[in-house]
């Protein structure tokens, strides 16, 4: 995988970062412990793993993210 802070490369054709969705960031949702309520869950937001935060990435760590479905109807992909 490529690191956005890489400057080799034409980050012209870099694409959307398909885990933050070009955000750069998204809320990662974590368990608070509570002893007496039960505890719950709270959100923060973090800056993406992926792009780094700057919200575009290389097109090779882009397709590195495709997620293949075999169905019985045909291959689809997401």
């Amino acid at each position: 995988m490529t690191s956005s802070n890489n400057t080799t490369g034409n980050e012209d054709d870099w694409v959307e970062c398909p885990v933050c969705g070009g955000e750069g960031e998204y809320e990662v949702e974590y368990a608070v412990v509570d002893h007496m309520d039960g505890g719950f869950l709270a959100g923060r937001i973090e800056p993406c793993a992926l792009c780094d935060g700057f919200g575009r990435v290389p097109p090779e760590d882009a397709e590195s993210m495709l997620i293949q479905v075999d169905l019985e109807g045909g291959n689809y992909y997401h």
